[in-house]
């Protein structure tokens, strides 16, 4: 391995284990990790399990416009014919080029519907899992200018990815199940009023104090969009401010 990629590598590995939430590998690693991979595109999202079925969701996205690609993803996910990569139990790594042709390819609802737009040709594809435990997808995307992508960098994302699956277990641990460091127990707030867990994210960044603009750059969102988030949640826990919803929190949840 050349000197100068070796250290990019540990540049792009101490950056991920920099992130401290979720929404942060958005911020901080994909770029990183776009200087040791050249993409157009990239997301993460993680798995959530239902009863109904089993789905990808809250995307982080570089940049932040190609969230329109993996929203329309969610909605037309039981059409990819990669949907098996969310249940291995092994952390899996393709080049969608090698599993169809061409026009299979570039023909599919996925394509047309989510892709077309933002002139995807090809990408990686990365399944997250930890112990067994998938936990998401990693992808990559190129346009056709862009060139494919190399056999060397697929073992520079594999070798990433050993780290990746680690260190997002250990923040989806601490988003699914740990108390803030205020106390406040998001779960079983989550829980009691039905929230989705973009809101229990942005409830997250409440008790943190940050404001509006902060919030926005975290969950990678226009401020416009964030309002609507607010207005659900005011909705479901029947407040008005961001105020009484730290009063609620702090209250211990104790409304009905």
């Amino acid at each position: 391995m050349k000197k100068n990629i070796f250290l990019i590598l540990n540049n792009v590995v101490c950056e991920l284990y920099r992130c401290q939430t979720y929404a942060e590998l958005g911020q901080f690693f994909l770029p990183m990790l776009r200087m040791l991979i050249p993409f157009r595109y990239a997301s993460i999202m993680r798995r959530e399990d239902t009863e109904a079925r089993i789905r990808l969701v809250d995307p982080l996205c570089i940049p932040a416009a190609f969230v329109e690609a993996e929203q329309n993803y969610m909605r037309f996910a039981d059409d990819d014919y990669t949907g098996w990569l969310n249940c291995c139990r092994e952390s899996t790594l393709f080049r969608e080029s090698d599993l169809v042709g061409e026009q299979q390819r570039l023909r599919s609802t996925i394509y047309q519907k989510c892709y077309q737009k933002f002139n995807v040709y090809d990408s990686l594809q990365y399944g997250i899992v930890f112990n067994g435990r998938p936990l998401g997808a990693l992808s990559i995307f190129r346009c056709r200018e862009d060139g494919p992508f190399t056999s060397d960098e697929l073992f520079l994302l594999s070798s990433v990815g050993i780290h990746l699956n680690q260190h997002m277990s250990t923040l989806l641990d601490k988003m699914y199940h740990r108390d803030t460091v205020s106390g406040y127990d998001l779960p079983a707030v989550a829980k009691k009023y039905s929230l989705t867990s973009r809101e229990v994210q942005l409830l997250e960044q409440l008790t943190h104090f940050r404001d509006n603009r902060e919030i926005a750059a975290a969950m990678q969102v226009r401020e416009s969009t964030l309002q609507k988030h607010f207005q659900n949640i005011f909705r479901k826990l029947g407040v008005s401010s961001r105020w009484e919803i730290m009063r609620l929190l702090l209250e211990g949840n104790t409304r009905s």
